[in-house]
Formats: C-alpha cells, sequence, structure tokens
C-alpha cells in the first residue's frame, strides 16, 4: 500500500510540475516595465530666464571638469567660468547654490539610468525592441542588444543601461533587416552586462541592466 502511496504522489507531482510549466504565459511588457517608479524631478532652474539656465549648466560642467582634474585654471573654460559666475551674481544669483542644486539633479538622473527592476528577475516576458546585433552571420543573428528605438547606441548617448537588454538566442534569427523591430520572447534576468558595438566608423562599450535568454523571436506587428 506504502508503495503504491508514493508511486501515485511522484506521478502527481511530476503532472503538476508538466501543467505548470504548460501553464507559464510570457508577461508582455514595454520599455517604461523596465524602469522603477519614482516621483518626478523638479528643476532647480525653472525659475530662472533660458540664458540663465543655459549658463548655470555650462557652468556646473566647468567645475565638475576641474574638480576631475580635466582643466586647470589656465583654461580657457575656466575663464569663462569666472566671468559667468561674475555675471550672474551680479544679477543676485546664488550661484554656488544654484550649481549645486542643479548637480544634485544630475546625480539623480545618473542613478535612475541605472536602476532597475528586481521583480522582473526571472520572469518569461515577450517585449518589443530594435536588434543591434553582436554575433552573427549574414542575417543570422544570435546575440544582440534590444533598444527601445532605432539608432540607438549608434548615435551618443547612448540610451541609459535599463533600457537595453543584453540578448543570447538559442537558435540564431535569420532577419530580412538586422536593423527591422522584433518581438522577442525569453526568460529576463537583472544582470548588468558591457558590450562593446561596433559600426560603420568606430566602435562604442555599452552597459545593458539587464539580460535575456531567448527562445522566440518574430517580425515587430501591432
Amino acid at each position: 500500500m506504502r508503495a503504491i502511496t508514493t508511486r501515485f504522489l511522484v506521478f502527481f507531482a511530476v503532472m503538476l510540475s508538466v501543467q505548470t510549466a504548460q501553464a507559464e504565459v510570457p508577461k508582455q511588457i514595454d520599455w517604461q516595465s523596465l524602469v522603477p517608479a519614482a516621483k518626478p524631478l523638479e528643476n532647480p532652474l525653472r525659475h530662472l530666464e533660458w540664458e540663465q539656465q543655459a549658463e548655470i549648466e555650462f557652468l556646473s560642467t566647468i567645475r565638475e571638469l576641474y574638480a576631475q582634474g580635466a582643466i586647470t585654471k589656465v583654461d580657457y573654460r575656466y575663464e569663462e567660468g569666472l566671468e559667468i559666475t561674475y555675471k550672474l551674481e551680479k544679477m543676485g544669483l546664488d550661484v554656488d547654490g544654484l550649481v549645486a542644486k542643479f548637480q544634485d539633479v544630475q546625480r539623480e538622473v545618473r542613478r535612475r539610468n541605472n536602476a532597475v527592476v528586481g521583480a522582473l528577475d526571472g520572469q518569461l516576458i515577450r517585449m518589443p525592441g530594435y536588434a543591434l546585433p553582436l554575433e552573427f552571420d549574414g542575417t543570422a543573428v544570435s546575440e544582440f542588444l534590444l533598444v527601445p528605438y532605432v539608432g540607438a547606441c549608434i548615435h551618443v548617448p547612448a540610451p541609459p543601461a535599463n533600457q537595453i537588454v543584453f540578448v543570447t538566442l538559442n537558435q540564431s534569427y535569420k532577419a530580412n533587416n538586422l536593423y527591422d523591430p522584433v518581438w522577442i520572447t525569453g526568460r529576463l534576468k537583472v544582470q548588468t552586462s558591457n558590450k562593446s558595438l561596433s559600426y560603420v566608423d568606430g566602435s562604442a562599450n555599452v552597459e545593458a541592466g539587464y539580460s535575456l535568454e531567448g527562445v522566440k523571436v518574430e517580425p515587430y506587428k501591432q
């Protein structure tokens, strides 16, 4: 009796696992799904005239370059920074305070650009995008970067890390055009990777915030 019960339990467990696997349906997501929810950032320069905003932003860049040792006090840009500071202070602006607030927002933007959604780790998903080939033979692609818009990563700057997915395929996908949009289905991982992308006039290192083991690629259709 015990042997029959054991066999029944094993059979039941196997059938349950098969049914569970068959029941798993890919979750369709879009690019916004890869970005953690956050409150909109306020522009600390919004009360200034557009020319003053541009000058504070330029001054912020100059000060960062100086702090990094990229320029010295004899550099013409450092001199321009002094002139901008003098002019804006004569207008009654708290230049140091405005630069500090602007740099705080910029740091938060960079942090958000690298933030990922941990809850997506391990999920079977389906999402659209454009494939930038990393490994291919003719038009048969085996590894690519999935990006949200055509031309991404080819031009500077590249999309944020949380808007780039590194895809590896179980079987190569033969495309009519390597840069046509596709639907990709696979297992998503929250995993950072750095890849070198080659193009006509050079190459660039690109950071992807996600990776995906692709099991199905289809031409994009709405």
